[in-house]
């Protein structure tokens, strides 16, 4: 199995994008690893209710691609939810350091490798038009 990943954008009501602190100085969309068996979009959606107790809906890729982190291949997927229930709130401490909405990705700093995706997305019209439905 290839190593992959699934990363979702989630917004509130202002718009803001749900960041997650997962590494000492790094932020990054809910999601990660994908296990044996598992789709990427099934991944999405256990990684963001494993990691921070939001059930996300009628997801949508934005976007795929190859990423390198150290000699590793991985297969990244992100996704934009249209619709989520649940108040966000940190389940893996072990693993999530902090949470935070943002109104402007570059606000925080993102894993080196990801910058060329973030840049996408800031400017993506589908990021800047769409929004999360909250039940």
């Amino acid at each position: 199995m290839e190593a992959a990943f699934s990363r979702v954008i989630i917004k509130d009501t202002r718009n803001d994008i749900l960041v997650v602190q997962d590494r000492a100085d790094d932020w990054n969309f809910p999601g990660g690893k994908q296990e044996a068996g598992e789709t990427p979009l099934e991944c999405a959606r256990r990684e963001v209710k494993e990691e921070i107790g939001i059930d996300v809906g009628d997801l949508i890729e934005i976007y795929n691609g190859s990423f390198y982190f150290g000699d590793i291949k991985w297969q990244g997927y992100f996704y934009f939810a249209n619709a989520a229930s649940g108040i966000p709130i940190i389940n893996e401490v072990d693993k999530i350091k902090g949470i935070q909405f943002i109104s402007d990705l570059k606000s925080v700093k993102f894993h080196s490798e990801l910058s060329r995706i973030i840049e996408q997305l800031s400017g993506s019209k589908q990021l800047q038009t769409s929004t999360t439905a909250w039940k």
